[in-house]
């Protein structure tokens, strides 16, 4: 829901599939945002952009600016309750992670596998990389889907390595993740 007084303005979706590299990612989102926002500006202006189709036939979006009066090419994951991971944050996604690997330290370790794709960027589509790993879908109880929180932490990485386009980018959280 939208403050008072606040336009809130639904961009393209942004698709971001198959190899790319971070630099390539980076400058794909970052110029989806100059397009759509360089004649639709100002105070009370935010964006919304479809980022992801999630199992229930509602999508991911991504919202800037992102907060904290940040006002560079900055944004937010829209997690929502019903997505299974609390607000989102670092600290609830790693829980996540962590309550996996306390259920099934087998396929926790396929979830790792596959975490590894996302952050070299070898396969962007979480989709098709799902379908190299039939049955982790279907692996856990607990927590969020697997689905949900590995398109989530794909936007996660890809807000990283824009905001800390010179520092670590996504590797923090996916140190965080590795060693839960």
């Amino acid at each position: 829901m939208a403050k008072k007084g606040t336009t809130v303005i639904v961009g393209e979706m942004i698709g971001i599939k198959g190899c790319l590299a971070r630099h390539d990612i980076v400058r794909k989102v970052v110029n989806t945002f100059i397009d759509s926002e360089s004649q639709v500006r100002g105070k009370g202006i935010k964006f919304r952009y479809p980022v992801e189709n999630l199992p229930d036939g509602k999508q991911l979006f991504i919202f800037r600016p992102g907060g904290l009066n940040k006002w560079n090419f900055d944004f937010k994951v829209e997690v929502t309750e019903e997505l299974g991971l609390g607000k989102g944050s670092h600290d609830e996604i790693v829980l996540d992670f962590r309550n996996k690997k306390h259920e099934n330290m087998h396929k926790f370790n396929v979830l790792l596998r596959a975490l590894a794709e996302i952050y070299e960027s070898s396969e962007n589509d979480i989709d098709s990389l799902l379908r190299s790993y039939p049955d982790l879908k279907v692996s856990f109880q607990t927590g969020a889907n697997v689905e949900i929180i590995l398109k989530v932490i794909k936007w996660m990485f890809i807000m990283e390595d824009i905001v800390y386009w010179n520092y670590q980018g996504r590797s923090m959280l996916y140190n965080a993740l590795k060693e839960v």
